[in-house]
């Protein structure tokens, strides 16, 4: 008996091992305890399941296909969230919003936001129920609508347009911003998407880069990749999955631009940490590129010695702004000129920065 005791609790400690390792990266960044925003891109195989944490308030934005809900959960709750201010379903596909009502069944939720289509099938309707069971705050997505957790903030970039031909190009497309740094988080957004979200004239950039589709090349265009400029993509797939994912001709444009590539079939679950001026990283099998949090830093100091202007001058014709010695203020007549004491405040204006002296 006692043989059989000590077999089944080993089995217990062995299996309690496992699921740590599992759903908890090995090793956290140095950068967590100094953290404002840790964005978690959870690996959940061929999906999409994100996780952003900010003074102990959460958002997640989907939840992978149905047999994934347990695993986010999890990991949710390993994180010490008892509630998500806010849920996002960035469209009606399994693969994003599948495991979705068993996180919404485990976990109590504020607010649920993702777009009106005509989607009918059995588990988004299903996921609706639930939301307005549990009384959930429903809110429809809508492009240029801000909201804050904790010490950030996502803006709804997209969709801008209620008429596509498929559900990807629905996607609620999110820029989540702490100080100094942003994240751009697609969904499944496609060519369609990305080149409405350029002719907008939303300022685009942002640090790290949700590539769209799992990294298929019907999205990350060029156009868009050049607009969002990131120093890092995060693509989020299954390993030796059936579509592909990521294309190669997704990964030679991320390549052209020298952008770290990120993925979660070879990393694990990959975490990114930032104070609002910087960033780090860890993985779950800490296969991370082997200088990238060195790069970060150096890049970081790089960034710190540079001088630091105190205005920005804004044209009043095209709505653009621009450090002070750009050639483009030369150029500018002095009644279309503007001048702003910050780039918060040329920015609130509605101000774009210019591309050349990229303010």
């Amino acid at each position: 008996m006692k043989r059989i005791l000590c077999a089944v609790l080993a089995l217990v400690i062995l299996l309690t091992v496992s699921s740590c390792k599992l759903y908890t990266p090995k090793q956290y960044a140095e950068g967590e305890a100094n953290a404002k925003l840790i964005v978690h891109f959870i690996d959940v195989g061929q999906g999409d399941s994100i996780l952003l944490e900010s003074n102990d308030e959460f958002v997640l934005i989907d939840a992978g296909e149905r047999g994934s809900g347990d695993t986010v959960s999890r990991y949710i709750n390993e994180r010490g969230a008892d509630e998500l201010k806010y849920v996002i379903a960035t469209h009606p596909h399994t693969d994003h919003m599948g495991g979705m009502r068993t996180v919404l069944d485990d976990i109590a939720a504020e607010n649920f936001i993702t777009v009106e289509t005509d989607c009918a099938t059995n588990t988004w309707i299903k996921l609706l129920k639930t939301v307005e069971e549990k009384k959930i705050n429903y809110i429809d997505a809508k492009s240029g609508d801000t909201y804050t957790f904790g010490s950030a903030s996502f803006t709804i970039l997209a969709p801008n347009s209620d008429s596509y031909d498929g559900y990807n190009n629905y996607s609620v497309v999110t820029k989540v911003t702490c100080g100094d740094i942003s994240f751009m988080l697609t969904g499944d957004a496609e060519k369609e998407s990305e080149y409405e979200m350029v002719s907008s004239g939303a300022d685009l950039r942002a640090d790290v880069l949700k590539c769209g589709h799992h990294g298929s090349s019907t999205s990350t265009t060029a156009k868009f990749l050049k607009a969002v400029n990131p120093s890092y993509a995060v693509i989020s797939c299954g390993k030796d999955n059936d579509y592909g994912h990521p294309h190669k001709e997704t990964l030679q444009k991320l390549n052209a631009l020298d952008t770290t590539i990120l993925r979660t079939d070879q990393m694990g679950t990959i975490i990114a940490y930032t104070d609002g001026t910087g960033l780090s990283f860890s993985a779950a099998n800490n296969n991370l590129p082997t200088e990238i949090n060195k790069a970060e830093k150096d890049d970081t100091t790089a960034k710190a010695a540079q001088p630091q202007t105190d205005s920005y001058i804004g044209n009043k014709n095209s709505h653009v702004f621009h450090t002070p010695d750009c050639s483009g203020v030369k150029n500018m007549s002095e009644k279309n000129k503007i001048t702003f004491e910050s780039r918060e405040a040329a920015v609130e204006a509605g101000y774009h920065p210019c591309s050349s002296c990229n303010p």
